[in-house]
């Protein structure tokens, strides 16, 4: 089974908008790209046999060359489009199975992901989904790739479900407070300021000063 995975990543000058208070402009697309990086990481060292990152900068093209992964460009066309057209992407280089990870889920490993394609077994149509703490979709599996449209945005986990069950699909939930963390708000940076991680995330975290960090 050929999985791809699909990392849509933020503009730079747009992302992380909620932490303005917390981080200056610069530390927030610095801590954008490392985040990247420890998803990027993971997924490297799953099962998982390609990757494509979704982005507009190039600055995100260039991570995503120096690591290895394709990279498609956004076109400014919205988050669930960007995915849409990745996933038609994907097919076309023949993928029979997707896994959408977003790019601010730094804490997520290898094992996580090796678990999520381990649950999905060799059914289909199967989804396997990954909330977020706030009722978000942090990741997705879905055989076939294009099984049910990507609806991401608030409460996109409930949507998902529904979409999935409306295709017939097998569904699975995988639990995982590693997922579950995107970093959006001040509580989420103090959280993972505050784990015990190797990430490249953390450690950027705690070169900042206390006062542009938490």
């Amino acid at each position: 089974m050929k999985i791809y995975a699909v990392v849509p990543v933020k503009n730079l000058a747009t992302s992380k908008r909620r932490l303005t208070s917390v981080l200056a402009p610069e530390n927030r697309k610095r801590l954008t790209l490392v985040m990247l990086e420890d998803v990027l990481n993971a997924i490297r060292a799953s099962t998982v046999q390609s990757t494509v990152v979704v982005g507009s900068d190039p600055i995100v093209r260039e991570i995503a060359a120096n690591a290895g992964v394709s990279y498609k460009e956004e076109h400014r066309r919205g988050l669930n489009r960007a995915i849409a057209c990745s996933i038609d992407w994907c097919m076309k280089r023949g993928a029979d199975a997707v896994l959408i990870l977003p790019a601010d889920i730094p804490l997520i490993s290898s094992a996580d992901i090796n678990r999520i394609i381990e649950i999905a077994g060799n059914t289909e149509p199967t989804v396997v989904l990954s909330p977020s703490d706030n009722d978000g979709t942090n990741a997705l599996f879905m055989r076939p790739p294009n099984l049910v449209p990507v609806r991401y945005g608030p409460r996109s986990f409930k949507r998902h479900i529904k979409q999935s069950r409306t295709k017939g699909a097998n569904i699975k939930v995988y639990y995982s407070p590693s997922v579950a963390l995107d970093i959006d708000t001040q509580k989420d940076l103090q959280k993972l300021s505050e784990t015990a991680s190797a990430t490249l995330s953390t450690k950027f975290l705690a070169k900042l000063p206390r006062k542009d960090a938490t």
